[in-house]
């Protein structure tokens, strides 16, 4: 659909409900509506939007006690939307989500901003400067030179303007599959990543990099003729910048593979 017309939280929900199947997902978006319509009852008359902002911090941070995980951060429960709003625990990228959803519940517009290994949101008011937010860290704000900071101890690269674009509700919800594939190539469980690879080319079916990699992985799996129809929709396309003579040389080891 249209970004605009994407519920990102039913979308997160259905990414652990992809897991395990018992998760209510129903259930989880009426308990994210009563935490937000819990919040607006503590709001004085006429709250402005910094009010509204100062009390979601110290709902979600104070009296919840959402956190950034820390002792097993890879774990998958830790994407999984119905386990952060269970446990008050999660990824940057989970813990950002819900933080967003809450906000927009109360008035506040807040973007998803996904900086290279850690992400954070961005608070975008009517009126005055925007400011970024890190909810992994209990909602601290964040300088642009201290995002920058973050970015290159966690990942070496420098800032760019580009790495602090709004993200779409597709993007978000790619990058958290993304976290789930890192998360059970880990644990060498190749069957789950196929399955979240499968669900990548589903939500965009275009994009070379998930068919490339769903090829590999169905060659890994056993599944050569599934891993050959992914290789030629990438020869078919010939897309800029791939490496064809190595994706023709894979077609060949299919091939031989097959026989």
């Amino acid at each position: 659909q249209e970004d605009s017309k994407v519920d990102l939280l039913r979308a997160a929900l259905l990414i652990a409900k992809f897991d395990n199947d018992e998760v209510d997902v129903d259930g989880y978006l009426g308990e994210t509506d009563r935490m937000a319509n819990e919040l607006t009852s503590l709001f004085p008359a006429n709250a402005d939007e910094k009010t509204k902002l100062a009390a979601l911090n110290k709902y979600l941070f104070e009296e919840l006690g959402f956190h950034g995980s820390r002792t097993d951060y890879s774990h998958r429960s830790n994407s999984y939307l119905n386990e952060v709003i269970d446990d008050h625990e999660g990824l940057p990228i989970s813990l950002s989500v819900l933080y967003m959803e809450i906000a927009r519940r109360i008035g506040l517009k807040i973007v998803g901003v996904g900086l290279p290994g850690h992400f954070v949101v961005r608070y975008e008011p009517t009126e005055g400067e925007s400011q970024l937010i890190d909810p992994f860290n209990r909602g601290k704000s964040l300088t642009r030179d201290s995002a920058a900071a973050k970015v290159k101890s966690i990942t070496r690269q420098d800032l760019t303007e580009e790495h602090l674009t709004a993200q779409t509700k597709k993007s978000i919800i790619m990058r958290m599959l993304h976290n789930l594939v890192g998360s059970a190539h880990q644990s060498e469980d190749f069957e789950k990543m196929l399955g979240y690879v499968e669900t990548l080319v589903a939500v965009d079916p275009e994009l070379v990099e998930s068919r490339w990699y769903r090829a590999r992985l169905r060659f890994q799996t056993g599944r050569i003729n599934d891993a050959i129809e992914d290789a030629d929709w990438i020869l078919q396309k010939q897309p800029d910048g791939f490496n064809i003579q190595r994706l023709q040389e894979f077609r060949h080891l299919l091939e031989r593979s097959r026989k």
